[in-house]
């Protein structure tokens, strides 16, 4: 998450910079670069090193380094300027992506920001329910077999009515198979289960009560299961409440969504577009 931070940091003060810049080139030629400590401490933000476990403040850097840095922003002004006076914007469809990622976020970074009442969120809410139910959940261990004996269906029947100790270790012990996932389950979703599973078979567990008896034999595509099942618990409804910041996140997010989309129709509605044959 950190991480994710720096970077959309990094990217706003990338923004920032290419922002500033265009303002200075109204009194600049082309061939002018402003260097100065603003802006080498941008660049040296939005590029540095993020791997690196320790962050030097720009006020704290060396002449040296800072020199660095100024020829390293020196440097990647002069080509990217050539790119664009070669108008590889136009013909490289990687920086033509780029520069559109660009534009949307500062379209984002300019959105208003809307105040969000708490009707609108409980409105928001009785129609996105659906979204704020907690999965029925399962706790259990399971023994795998492989599907490779015809009487194994017959033994593992008889001992699972049994629960004959003595019987499975002299007729099934030395037939359990390492199965490809997990051997214990505790309190996993039924879409975890599905994942492990397949769905079918994820059906047949889940209609299963909690016994402190092994249950089966239960098919999976992998093979044959006994279950023992600790606990299993049936899917509900998160409250208004239990979930309102989650509510709210999702809220503004599809709330900025509509209002980006109704931003870029309106700057389209600025451009000439002209097709051609």
């Amino acid at each position: 998450m950190t991480k994710r931070i720096y970077i959309i940091f990094g990217i706003i003060l990338g923004i920032i910079v290419i922002f500033f810049g265009l303002l200075s080139k109204k009194d600049l030629n082309d061939n002018s670069i402003i260097v100065n400590d603003s802006s080498l401490k941008f660049f040296y933000l939005a590029n540095r090193n993020l791997e690196e476990p320790v962050f030097i403040k720009y006020e704290d850097l060396t002449e040296a380094q800072v020199l660095l840095i100024k020829k390293d922003y020196i440097k990647r002004e002069v080509l990217k300027r050539e790119a664009l006076s070669w108008g590889l914007d136009k013909v490289d469809p990687v920086i033509s992506s780029r520069l559109a990622q660009l534009g949307e976020q500062s379209l984002v970074n300019n959105l208003p920001e809307e105040e969000v009442s708490e009707e609108d969120l409980l409105s928001f809410y009785n129609k996105n329910n659906f979204l704020y139910i907690e999965d029925e959940k399962i706790t259990f261990s399971h023994i795998f077999f492989r599907k490779d004996d015809d009487n194994i269906i017959d033994d593992i029947d008889y001992y699972t009515k049994s629960q004959n100790q003595d019987f499975f270790n002299a007729n099934l012990l030395n037939k359990i198979s390492i199965f490809p996932y997990q051997k214990n389950y505790a309190q996993r979703s039924k879409s975890f289960i599905i994942g492990h599973f397949g769905e079918e078979t994820a059906q047949i567990i889940f209609s299963l009560s909690a016994s402190e008896k092994w249950q089966g034999s239960i098919k999976s595509p992998y093979g044959l299961h006994i279950l023992k099942i600790s606990s299993i618990s049936k899917a509900k409804q998160k409250t208004f409440a239990e979930v309102r910041n989650l509510v709210q996140k999702r809220f503004i997010s599809e709330k900025k969504k509509v209002n980006l989309k109704l931003q870029i129709e309106k700057k389209i509605l600025d451009y000439e577009i002209i097709e051609t044959n």
